[in-house]
């Protein structure tokens, strides 16, 4: 980074963390809101996505959708009901750097996301 970074968590209205995201290149994330937020405005996005729902990802903007497969995807759980997380913690942060860097390199906006499985079970 060429910056510190600064948590803004709880300190952003709704409208606020939109203007936020509008403005950025590219949004890193887990599966949540502000990723949803991102691609409603067409920022980029690298989502760290649980294989809770796989209809739930980012659509109609240039994403990674990042995860580890495991036996137990698509449980349709919000929390894990393994404890174990496997389908997160196996994602190594060199693969998010790397999804980012791909899509700050050249994604253009309104291309369609692509899943990417790493880890051993990928």
């Amino acid at each position: 980074m060429r910056h510190g970074s600064l948590s803004l968590a709880g300190a952003l209205s709704l409208g606020e963390l939109a203007a936020l995201i509008e403005g950025a290149d590219l949004l890193l994330a887990n599966n949540s809101g502000p990723a949803h937020l991102a691609a409603a405005l067409g920022t980029p996005v690298v989502d760290l996505y649980a294989l809770t729902n796989p209809q739930h990802t980012p659509w109609r903007v240039p994403a990674r959708v990042l995860n580890r497969d495991v036996p137990c995807r698509h449980c349709l759980k919000s929390r894990c009901p393994e404890g174990h997380h496997a389908c997160l913690l196996g994602v190594p942060a060199e693969a998010v750097a790397a999804a980012g860097i791909e899509l700050l390199a050249g994604a253009s906006r309104g291309a369609p996301s692509r899943p990417i499985a790493v880890g051993a079970n990928a």
